[in-house]
């Protein structure tokens, strides 16, 4: 019988559908008209790895332009999983060419719950480091219809003299913002579609169960939306009895 070590390390190396999460769908479940994706740890650890490779060529190809990125700032809390993943690939260099990336962090709001996103963004801690006059990575978890992003980008450049922005993130909703400046991505999801990522995965449950619950929902049907969706029995025995119950 395989040690637990031994399956963890197998999971682990478990084949990932590369092309499904270039563009994932996610799935529908009753009483909701979102429709929800599940991101499992190790595909986002996959992600970060594809993401990391682009900043890469992207430093590689602006040795000559000196636009190289030297900073970047982790948007909280989103950012923060894939931000400390990407510094695992960037935070160092193997190339005497390309700079190692010194990370940061800045506290950004913007939405209230799933779905329901604050009227407009505002800062709530501030910028951790010094990004004057330096090109900044400006790392999220998702990009939805770019107004985080815009503001994040003028708040770093207009009030900490940032000299130019790239975004970073593992996940777009809109391509819009493209058009507006720099995007390094990995996959465009639909707009009626809330990513669940590992940071938020009690979160999201803790928050849905009972809106479920309040357009009619039983126990049983949050609990069979929530497998669909793709969450493990262990979180469901665990907080699924109190979100239903929570008043």
């Amino acid at each position: 019988m395989p040690t637990p070590a031994a399956q963890a390390l197998s999971h682990e190396n478990a084949p990932i559908d590369a092309e499904f999460w270039l563009n994932p769908e996610g799935v529908a479940v009753e009483y909701d008209t979102l429709r929800f994706l599940y991101v499992p740890d190790h595909v986002l650890t996959f992600v970060a790895a594809q993401i990391a490779r682009k900043v890469y060529r992207y430093q590689i190809d602006n040795i000559s332009t000196k636009q190289q990125i030297t900073h970047a700032v982790m948007v909280t809390m989103g950012g923060l999983l894939p931000g400390v993943m990407l510094h695992d690939h960037l935070a160092w260099t193997l190339n005497k060419n390309i700079p190692p990336i010194d990370f940061g962090t800045l506290g950004v709001q913007c939405y209230a719950g799933p779905g329901q996103p604050l009227e407009e963004p505002s800062v709530i801690r501030p910028l951790s480091i010094d990004v004057s006059g330096r090109v900044v990575g400006v790392v999220d978890d998702l990009v939805d219809l770019g107004g985080t992003a815009t503001f994040v980008a003028d708040y770093l450049t207009n009030e900490h003299g940032a000299s130019r922005i790239i975004l970073i993130a593992p996940f777009l909703k809109s391509r819009d913002v493209i058009s507006a400046m720099a995007v390094i991505s990995y996959g465009q999801v639909p707009k009626d579609t809330w990513i669940i990522m590992p940071r938020e995965k009690v979160e999201t449950l803790v928050k849905r169960v009972p809106y479920w619950r309040d357009n009619g929902a039983t126990f049983d049907v949050c609990q069979e939306n929530l497998r669909r969706i793709g969450y493990p029995q262990y979180l469901l025995d665990i907080y699924l009895r109190a979100a239903y119950e929570r008043g």
